[in-house]
């Protein structure tokens, strides 16, 4: 299974998500932390799929120390797991924010292969924070990459209340 394709391809139907939803799994996801005793100094969104997320969690811990990292893997976005996607993803726009030394929280809408959260680890690795802990939302039980913290584990293809909006 070398093709990022082949990971979408196993999802077993589509999950319609609710903002309830997407709000009970970012909750899981602070209960998770809190349990753990971590507290972030920065939080980090994977722009764009990461954005709300990652707002979420921020306004929950009332933490405003919250940035962005691009990461594009979809060459064009299209709905639900129809998409057009690189054999890998490529970090198009870098954090803006030194990280040295702090605590981060990486937070993504989902796993689904892994690759954007491995690439994410590798670049965050160089910048020597002094703990990196990553969140997403939904995470598909075949992800090469373990977060450290997810709402909920699913084999179906999350369909989130945000992407469902169409320009008219």
């Amino acid at each position: 299974m070398n093709r990022a394709e082949d990971y979408y391809d196993k999802s077993e139907g589509e999950l319609d998500l609710t903002w309830e939803d997407v709000e009970k799994a970012a909750a899981e996801i602070i209960i998770r932390m809190n349990e753990n005793g971590f507290v972030p100094d920065v939080i980090i969104s994977i722009a764009r799929s990461g954005l709300i997320p990652a707002a979420l969690v921020s306004y929950a811990l009332g933490n405003k120390e919250l940035y962005t990292i691009k990461i594009d893997f979809s060459k064009v976005q299209k709905a639900g797991k129809d998409q057009e996607l690189r054999h890998r993803p490529k970090i198009s726009q870098e954090l803006s924010r030194d990280v040295e030394g702090l605590k981060v929280l990486v937070i993504d809408e989902m796993a689904v292969s892994g690759s954007t959260l491995r690439v994410v680890r590798a670049y965050l690795e160089m910048k020597d924070p002094a703990d990196v802990k990553y969140a997403v939302l939904y995470k598909q039980p075949w992800s090469q990459f373990e977060p450290d913290y997810y709402g909920v584990q699913t084999p179906m293809w999350p369909v989130f209340p945000w992407k469902r909006l169409k320009k008219k």
